[in-house]
């Protein structure tokens, strides 16, 4: 009896370990699985037997990325229950911050509140910019997290919003905004087709021949130099080898093609990306479908 009684106490001491929050197992169903269902499941559960409050922040802003990603899912007709979508993963986000200030719960609020904004219309979508810049400026500069989502964010800010001086768009800024965001993909977290079909876009847009670039990127290396703020600094990425940077994609520098040239070599790095790999997410399918869409339109 003493002997069952002595196990029962040691396996009660070990139980806990087992019931702890896993970070990599969310992430893992998150980005990796696309179920959303079961990490939604996993971090409720996880969220009632949670140890301390910086856990509680953790499972919270979790959740703040599950419930935005459900509205995204949602119809686009359905307006109402993607505004319940978002305004809950905006509330999901604030409590995660009432209890420790992180930057991915900054970077999940600015996104819900940008998803608000957009589903709502144009011009409420403008009224959205200002929080969500604040929020996302909080990540990279004040936190100094070097991080993939939060340069595309901006990337997106500041291609789709006005210039001066109705907003603060810029389409320079938003091009070297979304090549940060492409150099610095998280490994194991997808394949990241948006950045490259969006980086593709934006230089097709643009249209600059091979010597503007030359001239604009050689411009754009001594800002991209003298600034310390890393929000500053990434304006002026595209300049940061000036003319002779050769991008990962590429086996020719960027002062010798134009936009154009370098849109079109984009999406057929993305299409070898998509190729590399043999079982793919609904996701990446759905993206690379488009892609090559884009691809037939280009050549």
């Amino acid at each position: 009896m003493k002997r069952i009684i002595a196990l029962l106490l040691a396996f009660s001491m070990i139980l806990p370990a087992f019931c702890a929050f896993d970070p990599a197992k969310s992430d893992e169903l998150f980005y990796q699985k696309e179920d959303f269902a079961a990490d939604y499941q996993y971090l409720e559960e996880s969220l009632a037997q949670a140890a301390d409050d910086e856990e509680k922040s953790e499972i919270l802003w979790r959740l703040s990325r599950n419930v935005l990603t459900q509205g995204d899912q949602l119809d686009k007709k359905d307006k109402d229950g993607r505004f319940a979508k978002y305004e809950e993963a905006e509330r999901l986000a604030n409590e995660s911050l009432s209890l420790v200030e992180n930057p991915n719960s900054y970077h999940w609020r600015s996104s819900a509140v940008g998803r608000w904004g957009q589903t709502k219309g144009p011009l409420d979508s403008l009224g959205k910019a200002r929080p969500m810049l604040e929020d996302t400026l909080k990540v990279v500069d004040d936190f100094n997290y070097d991080y993939t989502d939060s340069w595309y964010v901006l990337g997106l800010l500041y291609n789709q919003l006005p210039g001066s001086p109705i907003s603060f768009g810029n389409k320079n800024y938003a091009i070297s905004y979304m090549r940060r965001s492409l150099d610095t993909q998280i490994p194991g977290r997808g394949l990241f087709l948006t950045l490259y079909l969006e980086l593709s876009d934006q230089l097709w847009k643009r249209n600059w021949n091979a010597d503007k670039r030359s001239r604009e990127f050689d411009k754009m290396k001594p800002l991209y130099e003298e600034n310390t703020t890393p929000s500053e600094k990434m304006k002026y990425y595209e300049g940061a080898n000036g003319k002779n940077g050769v991008p990962f994609y590429s086996t020719v520098n960027l002062g010798s093609i134009s936009d154009r040239q370098e849109a079109v070599m984009l999406l057929q790095y993305a299409i070898a990306v998509y190729n590399l790999k043999s079982d793919h997410l609904a996701s990446e399918t759905e993206r690379y479908n488009e892609i090559n869409a884009r691809l037939q339109e280009r050549t």
